[in-house]
């Protein structure tokens, strides 16, 4: 990627807990990072199409549209988007894959979260 300021990074988060959504957002932002909230997949795929991320951040599960479905449907359409997919349940994981997807187990740090984010993004 081109961009090297954590302020030109547009992150959705797709999480249903209000708590654990705020938290990254703040934590996110105080870092520079620019971010957006969906409450499920569905809200995060809506605002993706009108403000495209550079790096989705998403639970597995959640109402109405999971996250498993909201990576299978943005790795369709998206295929470059780096994803971190946050969870407190050890079955069912997608693959990892450097670069392109990671997992952080919930309960996470700040810190973990952040590491993972610029990793993923190829900044420090």
């Amino acid at each position: 990627m081109s961009q090297t300021s954590a302020q030109t990074f547009h992150v959705i988060v797709a999480e249903d807990d209000p708590v654990v959504a705020v938290t990254i957002a703040e934590t996110l932002e105080e870092r520079g990072f620019r971010v957006s909230i969906g409450r499920n997949g569905f809200d995060a795929f809506k605002i993706d199409q009108n403000d495209p991320a550079d790096i989705l951040i998403t639970d597995l599960r959640m109402p109405h549209f999971d996250g498993t479905s909201l990576i299978a449907r943005m790795q369709e359409q998206r295929p470059e988007l780096p994803i971190l997919v946050t969870t407190g349940y050890s079955d069912n994981l997608p693959k990892e894959e450097p670069g392109q997807l990671s997992v952080v187990q919930k309960p996470f740090s700040e810190d973990s979260i952040v590491r993972a984010v610029q990793a993923l993004l190829g900044v420090a």
